[in-house]
């Protein structure tokens, strides 16, 4: 049997909206970053999807984005495994001080490995589908450099990425972890 996982990256931040690194460091979702949101829940309601269960990262973006989702009306767990890729001395800064925007591949001793993080995002789809039955759906919500980089790996190297509040879902039968549809259901907004 199948468990459906329907990954949703959160709303735009304060920190997106001015280009700052935002991995460990919180933003809350701005007016544009809630209408996002709530483009995502009607969406779900518009295809009539149901969720059983729902998962979030600790952080006060992802939180937010659930309960928006939800109509605040389903309780959750809340999951530190969820939480985005720590950048060291980056956390704050400016986009464009990345070092992977100037093609250098050396990473600050200081940043969360790569693959440390698809190792967290391993233990929290695996603690996530324990708790899942089969035929049920979750959802899971969270940040877009973990939730790309877990897609990568189970599902399709070369997915692109996730916007502000797009949705992927997942099929899970046994270890086969299928991508089955990449949504952005706020593409269409003017960005501010």
């Amino acid at each position: 049997m199948t468990k459906t996982l329907y990954l949703v990256r959160h709303g735009q931040t304060y920190f997106n909206y001015y280009h700052k690194v935002q991995g460990r460091c919180d933003s809350p979702l701005t007016e544009m970053g809630i209408h996002q949101v709530e483009m995502a829940r009607d969406y779900f309601q518009k295809h009539d999807v149901h969720f059983d269960k729902a998962f979030s990262s600790t952080q006060e973006r992802a939180c937010d984005t659930l309960e928006i989702i939800t109509d605040h009306k389903m309780p959750y767990k809340r999951l530190k495994d969820l939480r985005e890729q720590c950048y060291g001395i980056f956390e704050g800064q400016d986009e464009f001080l990345l070092p992977w925007n100037y093609n250098n591949p050396n990473v600050d001793p200081t940043m969360e490995k790569d693959e440390d993080v698809v190792g967290r995002m391993h233990r929290a789809i695996t603690q996530i589908l324990k708790g899942v039955n089969d035929g049920e759906t979750a959802l899971v919500v969270g940040h877009g450099d973990i939730l790309a980089k877990y897609v990568r790996d189970v599902a399709d190297p070369n997915f692109a990425g996730f916007a502000n509040a797009s949705i992927v879902k997942l099929s899970v039968d046994g270890k086969n972890v299928h991508l089955d549809t990449y949504v952005r259901p706020a593409e269409s907004l003017k960005q501010i």
